[in-house]
Parts: structure tokens; C-alpha cells; sequence
């Protein structure tokens, strides 16, 4: 990569080298944008979140379609139909005054005349009265208009924010990935250098008609697998990056730099207690809400006539205990799994500890000629495994308590 970016700087000094003065300065922006956007980019992860939240594409697009609820205004689709009926009020109205004024300049002898514009002005009152009555139906609909919009504007900044920080989750799981993919190869390239030794030991022995050809040949096939194995994490990780670029709001093939993840202190562990944290997921659960959600939903259209069918509002109530009774008990799991991953933790510091007094045992054996410099490279390839796997158990430990966290916060899991 970097040979790749200084063959590119060497070709632009070149060019600008034989281009006139305006050209270089025409290019000299994109060339600050190109090297901006090869820059290598630090994460850290007390900061990810953030980070994604405030650069993400979606995140920005659920922000705004929030924004775009927040300000629809219902009373506008009424403002016409206001207009027309205060304009038939007017109109009748004005018709009636001047039918009772016509009433009344009749003579007594115009009786049968007099008789049927007063039915033409009990018809036109009562189509008074109606559009009175419409006016007042028009102002209960952008009534119940504007609190359904208020209850859009709840659902739609709910249902949004959960999108959000699903992909906030998301993110702070690709980069726990990414720290894990990185140990295992590591742990690749720790076998591949034990495998190496011990097929150049292997070979002396074949030299010496000690071992058969057989032996050499199962060892170099173990290599080709690890080999094979490295590609494939190598190419996992570089996958997992990209998308993780991508969440953050970069571009494709951006470089992270990913800091260490931070411990899980005891402090945090004892400060677990699972029935308030069940009370806040509960409380905070949006897999719950969303089945309250559509249990009011149907209970006010039963309310409300839209339909007739109660059955619909029981089965939505059922669903809600059912989510409920979901949710308690894959936090329960939830919680049981960070108490195993604490104790996993612990067996494998203690393993650690044994592993570095042995070491330190065969170090001063070796320094003394009691052991092989082959026998002290596999202590020491021990004294490594033992450590890896100590940091394993220290990312299992951080995933499942920072699942735990986001659980309290009311994002689950499905799979949880």
C-alpha cells in the first residue's frame, strides 16, 4: 500500500515538474482530497458511537425523516375545506336574509307565493344547520388529525432511533470482531514460525535417515492449511474493516487504526444487579414497546369502530406478554453469560500466571544449557498461547457485558 502511494506521489512530483504553474495549482485540491482520503483514520472505541452517529449515512437519513414528521402540518389539508364551508355558510346565509326580506314585502293575497319561499327558506336553514354541523365535524377531524400526526411523530422517532442504535451495536460489534480476528492471526503466525522450526528440524532428521520423508511431507501439509487459514482471516478482516469504514461514515478502503479495547473493571461486574437492570431493559425494551405499540393501536380502532373485531385486540395483548416473557428471559441469559465469561476470565489469568512462572523456570534452564534453543522456543510459544488465550477470554468477557449494557438500553439482540 504505502509503495503503491509513493509510486503515485513520485508520478504527480513529475508531472508537476513538466506542467505549467496553473495546472499544478488547479490539481493541487484533488491532490489534498486523494491524500486526505488515503489517510489512515484512529478509532477508539469509548468514542465509536459517537462517531457513528454523527457521520452515518442512514443515521442521517432517519434524522431527517424524523425532522420531516416533526414538521408535516395536518391543519393544512383542512385549510381548503374550511374555506369552502364557511364560504356555503355565508352564501346561505345571505340567501336566507334576503328570502325573509322578500317574505315580507309580499302582500296578504300572495299567499300561495309566500308559501313556497317559505319552503325554500326551511331548506335553506336546515342546509344551514348542516353546514354548521360540518364545520364542526371538519374541526374534530383536525383535531383527531393532529393527534394521530402526534403519534406518528412518537412512532416514527422511536422506530428510528432504534434503527440507529442497531447500527451503532453493530458497529461496536465489528470492531470487537476486528480486535478478535486480529489475535487469531497472531495465533496463525505464532503456529506458522513453531511449524517452520519443526520442518527444518524435520528436515536435518530426513538427512540423517532418522525420520521418513512421510513426517516431512505432514508437516509442510499442515503448513499450506495455516497458510490457507491466513488468507482467509486476512481477507476477513480487510471485509470487516470496509464495513465498519463504511458505518463510521467513511469510504471504502479507508484504513482504521482501532485502538485496544478497554477492560471490564470488577467494579463494573459487582455493580450488576439483575433485577433493576431487568426493570430498565424492560422499561427501555423497544421490541416491547413496539407490541404496546400495536395493542393501542388496536384497541383504539376497537374503541374507535374502525373494526368490530375484539379478537384482534386480545391477540395484540397476548403478543405483549409474550414479548415481555421473550425479553426477561434472553436477559436472564444475557446476564448468566457474563457471570461465565467473568469466571472463563478468571481460569484463564490463573492458567496465564502458572504459564509464566513454567517459563521463567525454562528461561533460566535454557541460560544454564539445561534445555535446547528448540525446547525454548516451544516454552515460549506456550507462555504466548497462554497469553492469547487470556485476551480471548478478555474479549469474550467485553463482548457479552457490553451486550448486556446495550440490552439495559433496550436493544436486543434477535439471536440473543
Amino acid at each position: 500500500m504505502k509503495r503503491y502511494i509513493a509510486a503515485g506521489l513520485s508520478a504527480l512530483l513529475l508531472c508537476s515538474m513538466c506542467a505549467p504553474a496553473y495546472a499544478a495549482d488547479a490539481g493541487s485540491g484533488e491532490q489534498a482530497a486523494e491524500a486526505e482520503e488515503s489517510a489512515p483514520v484512529s478509532l477508539t472505541f469509548d468514542t465509536l458511537e459517537q462517531t457513528v452517529r454523527e457521520n452515518n449515512v442512514s443515521i442521517k437519513s432517519y434524522d431527517n425523516t424524523v425532522k420531516s414528521e416533526e414538521e408535516a402540518d395536518v391543519s393544512v389539508d383542512y385549510d381548503m375545506d374550511y374555506i369552502t364551508i364557511v364560504n356555503q355558510i355565508s352564501s346561505y346565509r345571505q340567501q336566507i336574509a334576503d328570502l325573509e326580506e322578500a317574505i315580507n314585502d309580499l302582500d296578504e293575497d300572495q299567499a300561495a307565493l309566500k308559501s313556497t319561499l317559505q319552503a325554500q327558506l326551511n331548506t335553506l336553514e336546515r342546509s344551514l344547520q348542516a353546514a354548521y354541523g360540518s364545520y364542526n365535524d371538519l374541526d374534530d377531524k383536525e383535531d383527531d388529525a393532529k393527534e394521530d400526526q402526534q403519534k406518528t411523530v412518537v412512532s416514527t422517532r422511536r422506530e428510528m432511533q432504534n434503527a440507529a442504535d442497531q447500527i451503532c451495536m453493530d458497529a461496536e460489534n465489528n470492531y470487537i470482531s476486528l480486535e478478535a480476528l486480529q489475535y487469531s492471526l497472531n495465533e496463525t503466525e505464532r503456529s506458522l514460525a513453531q511449524l517452520d522450526r519443526n520442518i527444518a528440524a524435520m528436515e536435518k532428521q530426513v538427512s540423517l535417515g532418522m525420520a521418513g520423508s512421510n513426517e516431512l511431507k505432514s508437516l509442510q501439509s499442515q503448513r499450506e492449511t495455516l497458510l490457507a487459514s491466513r488468507t482467509t482471516l486476512n481477507t476477513q478482516y480487510e471485509s470487516l474493516s470496509n464495513t465498519l469504514a463504511i458505518q463510521c461514515g467513511y469510504h471504502t478502503g479507508t484504513v482504521l487504526r482501532t485502538a485496544a479495547l478497554p477492560a471490564v473493571t470488577q467494579e463494573q461486574l459487582d455493580a450488576m444487579d439483575y433485577e433493576t437492570d431487568l426493570k430498565e431493559a424492560v422499561k427501555n425494551s423497544y421490541s416491547i414497546w413496539a407490541k404496546q405499540d400495536a395493542a393501542d393501536k388496536a384497541s383504539d380502532d376497537y374503541e374507535d369502530n374502525v373494526t368490530n373485531n375484539l379478537y384482534a385486540y386480545e391477540a395484540a395483548k397476548i403478543a405483549l406478554d409474550a414479548e415481555k416473557e421473550n425479553v426477561t428471559a434472553s436477559f436472564r441469559k444475557l446476564y448468566k453469560d457474563v457471570q461465565e465469561k467473568g469466571d472463563a476470565l478468571r481460569a484463564a489469568s490463573a492458567d496465564l500466571e502458572q504459564a509464566e512462572k513454567t517459563f521463567a523456570v525454562q528461561q533460566v534452564q535454557y541460560q544454564r544449557g539445561m534445555i535446547s534453543q528448540m525446547a525454548f522456543a516451544d516454552a515460549q510459544d506456550t507462555l504466548e498461547a497462554a497469553k492469547e488465550a487470556a485476551a480471548e477470554a478478555e474479549i469474550n468477557l467485553f463482548t457479552s457485558y457490553n451486550t448486556y449494557e446495550w440490552a439495559k438500553r433496550g436493544v436486543m439482540d434477535s439471536a440473543a
